[in-house]
């Protein structure tokens, strides 16, 4: 019932933002989750969005890649609905594409593989890791002005 309704409101809104706005191009990537916290089933959604990260002390477990393109983009849309197994200790990494487009002042970028990078360490807690990325990304930037929104998101799954 749950995926019914998750996967009703995606397309709802594709539709929308479709019909209403398709002469500015507008569009918009989104991560639509449902956790079920008795089990730690994720289900979702990737529309277009930056791939997510399952990951634990081993490093990434698993990239949560889009099931659909951006909302907005084409009428009709199918959008598939993924699950994976969020186990006590995992943690979901949600970044926005500024993370990885940052400059530094020569204007190299941050860059995907150096992001995956710091998610194959070993982190103690969720609030770790965003601060072990936090600082590279920091450093990395060091004066340079941005273009880009610089957002992450970190949820770590503690008992069920």
């Amino acid at each position: 019932y749950c995926q019914t309704k998750a996967l009703q409101a995606v397309e709802l809104t594709n539709e929308y933002v479709v019909k209403n706005h398709w002469e500015l191009c507008m569009f918009a990537t989104l991560f639509f989750g449902v956790l079920d916290p008795d089990t730690g089933l994720l289900t979702y959604i990737n529309g277009g969005h930056e791939p997510l990260f399952l990951v634990n002390n081993s490093g990434i477990k698993q990239a949560l890649k889009p099931t659909a393109p951006a909302v907005g983009m084409f009428p009709n849309v199918k959008f598939a609905i993924e699950q994976v197994q969020f186990e006590v200790g995992d943690t979901l990494f949600a970044y926005t594409d500024g993370v990885t487009e940052c400059k530094n002042p020569h204007g190299e970028l941050f860059t995907p593989q150096r992001l995956c990078s710091l998610l194959e360490k070993p982190s103690t807690s969720a609030c770790d890791l965003l601060t072990r990325i936090e600082t590279e990304l920091f450093a990395h930037i060091n004066q340079a002005s941005q273009f880009d929104d610089i957002t992450m998101l970190a949820v770590q799954r503690l008992k069920h």
